[in-house]
């Protein structure tokens, strides 16, 4: 009997290990920062591609951690994201087919299903909401951004 106690309590204790490990953490109300490929990170400025978001349910966005002139022709380079942020407002966990992509450098992309997305305000011109997402420890973002909606 003492040893079927011990083993329920040790699967016990790796279920609230893996629960706490599964990207789901509350999301912060400061601006969103973690670390792209190993370097630390911090969003300024990001937007929509209105080719790629165009009859989609959501928007295909791309966030970066430098300034640049939004729905223009040319966007920084280095390590950044790629994020399917929802149309609608509300919560949405990530998944298969809703995930984000974490660029490192110029050819490696992290598919993270690990997360939640909060969509708070869509407006024609912007975005607002939250995110935290996970691909690893050398991976991973949580915070609040405001995207420009590129028109059509």
């Amino acid at each position: 009997m003492k040893t079927l106690t011990t083993l329920f309590v040790v699967s016990m204790m790796a279920l609230v290990g893996c629960a706490a490990d599964d990207g789901t953490a509350e999301i912060s109300d400061a601006t969103m920062t973690g670390t792209v490929g190993g370097q630390t990170w911090t969003f300024a400025a990001g937007d929509t591609s209105a080719f790629l978001s165009e009859g989609e349910d959501n928007f295909f966005a791309t966030l970066y951690p430098t300034t640049f002139t939004a729905c223009g022709f040319s966007e920084p380079g280095g390590n950044h994201l790629i994020v399917g942020i929802p149309k609608t407002p509300g919560e949405y966990e990530m998944s298969l087919q809703r995930n984000m992509t974490f660029v490192v450098g110029d050819s490696q992309n992290l598919i993270a299903t690990k997360g939640r997305i909060v969509v708070d305000e869509v407006t024609p011109t912007s975005v607002k909401g939250g995110l935290v997402g996970t691909y690893d420890g050398q991976n991973e973002v949580n915070g609040r951004f405001e995207v420009t909606i590129c028109p059509n």
